[in-house]
């Protein structure tokens, strides 16, 4: 599915789609009961993010939703990550998420575990942006590793 790999274009596209209307984007309001929640705000922006699992005994994550404000970035990666994290186990979120990091912070990773985060591969040439493709996935790891 990586075909937007090297497409520019497409990839901000996708980051857009991602960020004007997330899939996995919930109203600070909603009760989230039954999910574990770890809130994670950056200190040089407007990201503020909350993340909320569903996650049951076998350690499998039923469902995953945010809530908050960020950029185009946080959004999107955020969203995304939601999304490739359903019906995971812990443990593979955890795996994904270490590939993910290596990714933005520009070290060898795993392109074939990434899929459409492939898009946010450029990340790690914009430093100021890396916080923002963290501060979501951030809030994830916090979570699971509980």
């Amino acid at each position: 599915m990586a075909y937007f790999n090297d497409d520019e274009a497409r990839s901000r596209q996708i980051i857009l789609e991602h960020y004007e209307e997330p899939d996995n984007k919930i109203d600070d309001l909603e009760i989230v009961k039954g999910y574990e929640s770890f809130n994670n705000k950056s200190s040089s922006c407007i990201d503020n993010l909350t993340l909320h699992l569903k996650i049951n005994d076998n350690n499998k994550i039923l469902d995953a939703k945010f809530s908050g404000i960020g950029c185009a970035i946080s959004t999107s990666s955020t969203d995304i990550f939601c999304s490739m994290i359903l019906n995971k186990t812990k443990s593979e979120a955890d795996s994904l998420i270490e590939e993910y990091f290596k990714m933005i912070e520009g070290q060898s990773y795993d392109e074939s575990l990434l899929d459409t985060l492939l898009i946010f591969k450029n990340i790690s040439k914009q430093l100021n942006r890396i916080k923002c493709a963290k501060v979501g996935v951030v809030a994830i790891k916090e979570i699971i590793a509980k």
